[in-house]
């Protein structure tokens, strides 16, 4: 193909070229002298003089930012400028942009009148101008002094009202009217005077377009009249004579105007005329041609309302049933197609529209007609055409909310709506679901304890809707239904849940397209969770979010799971979060995608604020080690930029505030009522659990004295017995009827208890045990005992084996290990077993050595010091001490437990002082005796004698 072809058919297809560019001329004249550039003032009022009608429109919108730069010099300069340009400018758009400018100056209040160009563009032979003109007029009369109004605005406005005045002046006339009688500065005495006889004049105007503008503004006049004499005496007979009108529109007003104007009357007026006119206009409305129904229809609502004071119940049994007729309207008349009515459709959506203030109506004045009510709401529900069921749809949950407990007897229509296949129902009905049931769970109708009938449709009808919404991609409507199911632990069992919402909407986890979908989806399980009350309920839910989300092979899907996790640490208690979904959390900041990794370093302050208990000490570990690891081996840039924020973050202490752990005891204590409501067949607990007793058990002596002097006791001696850990840490804590504690005592005061018989604990950590009690304390939350904080330990009198019983004293040897080697044998001679076959039945403990042996091994291997404790029939304890000498050369000692696996280096100081003699203990466990430390069995050490340095 030759060129020449080819341009030839670029010319037959008559593009559009780029035009010339601006001509010299032209640029001159746009461009502006570089002296104007910091001079706005001088500049604009340049434009206003030699600019085009563009370069004017741009001065006169930006005059509000001139006022605020040079508000004298506008005020002053500028504004008179344009006044002067507006009554020559005839450029339509210079004239639009004018009259919105000056509206907002006007409500800025400027001290200068601004009314005049008002009232000139209103006289404008545009009628666009006009109008625009107007209606900043319209816009601003609320804004004007009593002054203008009186001076200005009226006499304008009665002038406009004039009959040799074209019919729009006439019209705009009423509505300026209606604004001045309404103004907070008129009196009553000057609408009366001056506002009312204008009105009266233009209600007999002698086009009906003027008459029907002034009764749409009637309620305002009387509303300015505030008297209701002055309102039955001036307005009630102009209302009379509109609404026996020979025009249908201005009937329609008269309508409108009736239903308003009856709060304005007083009783007598309203049960002499009122509710006759308004009969009268309901039964004209019905007549052959009138067209006037549908403004019936929709004003039945509030005329009503208005009128249910003074009704009789044979007046309040007509307007209801007119109601109906009316809600049948266009439905009696056979049609191929019903719809080709629109009068008829418009007046059932405008019943439908009303149902809410009928249902009120009906309850309170003729609550035996709510069967009546019940059978229009069910026609108008089921109507043909869906936008009636829309409007219908919408006022749902104001319908349920007024019948209360009668609700229940609009269940079977509300799922009709729900199974509704109009796309348009839906989306009006999908926002209301959730606090519609929630209504009817709250008057009984549904039960979250039992599956009823109701439970099933209901159930049936949602899943329904789910798979009718989830055919389109509306995303947002998709995941409004997902919010409204989140009420459902209170409207349905938590069983039928499980059973069939709970897979659907875990495979919405996965499965749907959309991520606010997904996630909003991932937070309805959650609350399926929390309120579910079967323990392998709530562990398959968990299981399956973890290996759906969090262990999925895409990326998005465990970005999902992260999600889940910022909207679960609102939903559980900080301890539910940490017991099921901490832990799977962190291992995402390991992730090999950067994103993902993001996520969670974001996380971070979040996860170290909840972390406040000594318990959470592994997980505040494994929190440190993930932020630690990320900094060392991290290379992605953004990563590292938010990693070196929270990291700082993370390192910070942090304080939670009152409110916020009261709000962590608020759902802590309904997860536990949730839990407890787990096992129907027995009954939960209703007191609280009982605290451990801060004073000791009767059969533990406790008269033992601070100096080591204690009283004999002359009876038999009393059984043994094992003292919880929650007491022996309250006695420790509180000091009441129990040696002072370890560190108010000396070192051979220690010895002395523990050489009497009485077990000590070991120091707890203060601090921490402190903390752990204010926290626990404030929380007013049930808790055990850390471990690394209480020793179980046994504490045992002076007893006499003489006056026990076999059981008793197998029962002493192998539950104690504070006994001493002659107790020992005067049990095995009185029983006849050894110590080795004691106790079938009982489990053996590890039990004490009464003695240790010190070891020089610098020096010697021979030298042995042994002790055994004496059997001594006073009942007082030995404290005969261990002389070793060249204490200098003591540098390690052993303790024997029963394997012999425990090894204890004890470290004296150089100084000789029994009170400064502190042992520092480097304990090595084998891997053996840390098993059965794991099973809560303690390794019990030797003897703590005192050893006196020579």
């Amino acid at each position: 193909m030759s060129k020449t072809v080819v341009d030839e058919e670029f010319v037959s297809l008559q593009l559009d070229r780029p035009g010339v560019g601006k001509s010299a001329l032209q640029i001159q004249k746009h461009s502006i002298e570089p002296g104007y550039e910091n001079k706005p003032i001088e500049r604009s009022l340049y434009i206003l003089s030699k600019g085009d009608d563009l370069q004017k429109l741009s001065v006169i919108q930006n005059l509000p930012n001139l006022l605020k730069a040079d508000h004298n010099g506008t005020v002053s300069r500028i504004i008179p400028k344009i006044q002067q340009e507006l009554p020559v400018n005839s450029s339509l758009e210079f004239q639009l942009i004018s009259s919105k400018i000056f509206k907002i100056l006007i409500e800025m209040k400027l001290d200068m009148n601004l009314l005049r160009p008002v009232f000139q563009g209103i006289e404008s032979k545009d009628p666009m101008v006009a109008n625009a003109w107007n209606e900043t007029l319209l816009g601003v009369i609320t804004f004007l002094t009593e002054d203008a109004i009186k001076i200005e605005v009226l006499p304008f406005t009665v002038k406009q009202s004039q009959l040799n005045r074209p019919v729009f002046y006439r019209v705009n006339s009423c509505k300026m009217l209606g604004k001045i009688a309404v103004h907070p500065k008129i009196s009553a005495f000057d609408v009366k005077k001056d506002v009312v006889p204008v009105t009266q004049s233009l209600c007999q105007d002698c086009l009906y377009e003027v008459r029907a503008a002034m009764c749409v503004e009637l309620p305002n006049v009387a509303k300015g009249l505030g008297n209701e004499a002055n309102v039955k005496l001036c307005l009630l007979p102009c209302l009379v004579e509109l609404s026996n009108d020979e025009n249908m529109q201005v009937r329609a007003a008269a309508v409108n105007a009736a239903v308003l104007l009856i709060p304005y009357l007083n009783a007598e007026s309203i049960k002499q005329t009122a509710i006759p006119l308004v009969k009268r206009l309901c039964l004209q409305s019905f007549k052959e041609g009138d067209m006037t129904f549908p403004h019936v229809a929709k004003n039945y609502g509030n005329l009503l309302t208005n009128l249910q004071h003074h009704l009789t119940d044979a007046d309040s049994v007509w307007f209801v049933d007119h109601y109906q007729e009316l809600s049948k309207r266009g439905l009696t008349i056979i049609h191929e197609d019903l719809e080709s009515e629109p009068l008829a459709i418009l007046c059932r959506e405008y019943c439908a529209g009303n149902l809410p203030d009928v249902a009120f109506f009906v309850l309170t004045i003729i609550p035996h007609e709510t069967q009546k009510w019940y059978i229009t709401f069910k026609d108008l529900a089921a109507d043909p055409c869906f936008i009636v069921r829309k409007t219908v749809a919408g006022r749902m949950f104001d319908i349920t909310k007024i019948l209360g407990p009668e609700g229940k007897i609009i269940l079977p229509d509300l799922l009709k709506l729900i199974r509704d296949d109009s796309e348009e129902v839906l989306d009006v009905l999908v926002p209301n679901i959730g606090s519609t049931l929630a209504l009817l769970a709250s008057v009984g109708y549904l039960s979250k304890e039992q599956t009823t009938q109701a439970t099933l449709d209901t159930g049936r009808a949602l899943l329904k809707c789910q798979s009718e919404i989830f055919k389109y991609y509306n995303w947002r409507r998709n995941k409004t239904f997902l919010e409204q199911l989140e009420k459902l632990p209170l409207c349905m069992p938590p069983d039928f849940i499980h059973q069939h919402f709970t897979p659907l909407i875990l495979k919405l986890t996965t499965v749907a397209r959309p991520r606010p979908v997904r996630t909003q989806a991932a937070r309805t399980i959650l609350f399926f969770l929390r309120y579910n009350m079967k323990e392998n309920h709530r562990k398959w839910i968990r299981e399956s979010l973890i290996n759906s989300l969090c262990n999925s092979n895409c990326c998005y899907t465990r970005h999902i799971f992260i999600l889940m996790c910022i909207e679960a640490i609102q939903i559980f208690s900080w301890k539910y979060f940490k017991e099921h979904f901490f832990t799977h959390l962190l291992q995402l900041g390991e992730d090999p995608v950067s994103t993902i990794r993001l996520c969670v370093v974001n996380l971070c302050p979040t996860l170290k604020q909840m972390l406040i208990m000594p318990i959470d000490r592994n997980l505040l570990t494994k929190l440190e080690n993930l932020v630690s690891k990320l900094e060392m081996m991290e290379k992605d840039k953004d990563v590292l930029n938010s990693l070196r924020t929270k990291s700082k973050e993370v390192r910070t202490p942090h304080v939670n505030r009152p409110d916020v752990l009261l709000e962590e005891k608020r759902k802590i204590e309904e997860e536990d009522k949730i839990q407890q409501g787990k096992t129907a067949g027995s009954a939960p607990p209703t007191g609280p659990r009982p605290r451990p007793s801060h004073q000791p058990p009767s059969n533990i002596r406790s008269d033992v004295t601070r100096d080591g002097s204690r009283n004999n006791m002359r009876g038999g001696a009393k059984i043994p017995t094992r003292t919880s850990s929650g007491a022996r840490a309250s006695s420790v804590i509180s000091g009441s009827g129990a040696p002072p504690p370890l560190s108010e005592m000396s070192f051979l005061d220690q010895h002395f208890y523990i050489d009497a018989g009485v077990a000590l604990p070991e120091p707890a950590p203060t601090g921490s045990l402190k903390a752990l009690e204010d926290d626990m304390s404030l929380l007013n939350i049930e808790h055990s005992q850390p471990l690394e904080l209480i020793v179980p330990t046994v504490s045992v009198e002076n007893t006499n084996v003489e006056n026990m019983s076999d059981d008793d004293l197998i029962e002493l040897k192998t539950s104690t290990t504070n006994i001493t080697d002659d107790v020992k044998v005067g049990i095995e001679k009185k029983t006849g077993v050894k110590s080795k076959n004691s106790g079938d039945g009982v489990k053996k403990r590890h039990k004490r050595n009464s003695c240790f042996f010190i070891r020089d091994i610098a020096q010697t291997n021979q030298s042995q010091l042994k002790r055994r404790s004496l059997n001594i029939v006073t009942g007082e304890s030995s404290r005969i001490p261990v002389i070793a000498k060249r204490a200098s050369k003591l540098k390690k000692t052993t303790i024997k437990t029963d394997n012999g696996d425990e090894v204890v280096d004890k470290m004296f100081n150089k100084n000789g002082s029994s009170s400064d003699n502190k042992l520092l203990e480097n304990v090595a466990i084998s891997s053996n005796v840390k098993n059965k430390c794991s099973k809560e069995i303690s390794i019990t050490k030797g003897s703590n004698l005192p050893v006196l340095i020579s």
